[in-house]
């Protein structure tokens, strides 16, 4: 009898544990321990994703509370000002273009890529005229998204970047290494060659 009653307090604590992740997961209050458990859990783990921008080039990943839609987005910037007005952002995983838009609002001129197993990743504020890709594309990862533009109404360029699992934005990692939230300026990452 006794073990009867502590195979179902263990699934009992199974089924709270996972409830609470699925309820922390909703909400963005995920810590990076509960979004590593919940990507081990997922049919495929975290793609192998990598800056996106060319190789050798070094860009700061600016982070901050408050940023929308999650304070797991990331702002790249090179310099101050525009100094990275035109430069080219690329895929940074192999995967297939889900969405491509251009709104004068929001993200501006924006492209989502579907790397599998639920994740995806984003790419906004993109330069107007310089998306590269379409909807249904297949990509590799060094195939031009677009250039770093302030489309969406932003007054400077840079480039607003997401990594997400089944919809939600997740704490980045890029090239084995995690972004640091929040954190303005950023470290810098650099994309090896």
């Amino acid at each position: 009898m006794n073990t009867r009653r502590t195979l179902v307090a263990a699934a009992a604590g199974s089924m709270a544990s996972a409830a609470l992740l699925a309820g922390s997961l909703a909400t963005g209050t995920a810590t990076a321990s509960t979004v590593s458990t919940e990507a081990e859990a997922s049919p495929q783990a975290r793609p192998a994703f990598k800056v996106p921008f060319r190789c050798g080039q070094t860009w700061r990943a600016d982070t901050r509370d408050g940023h929308s839609p999650s304070r797991y987005a990331i702002d790249f910037n090179r310099g101050g000002g525009n100094d990275d007005l035109g430069l080219p952002a690329v895929a940074s995983a192999a995967g297939t273009v889900t969405k491509v838009r251009r709104l004068t609002t929001s993200y501006g001129h924006y492209v989502e890529i579907s790397h599998g197993g639920g994740w995806s990743t984003l790419y906004a504020h993109l330069q107007e005229g310089s998306i590269n890709v379409s909807e249904g594309q297949r990509v590799t990862a060094t195939t031009l998204v677009g250039k770093v533009g302030s489309s969406g109404g932003d007054f400077t360029s840079h480039l607003h970047y997401e990594q997400k699992l089944n919809g939600a934005v997740q704490p980045a990692v890029m090239g084995g290494r995690a972004a640091t939230y929040p954190a303005t300026p950023g470290p810098s990452f650099t994309r090896p060659c």
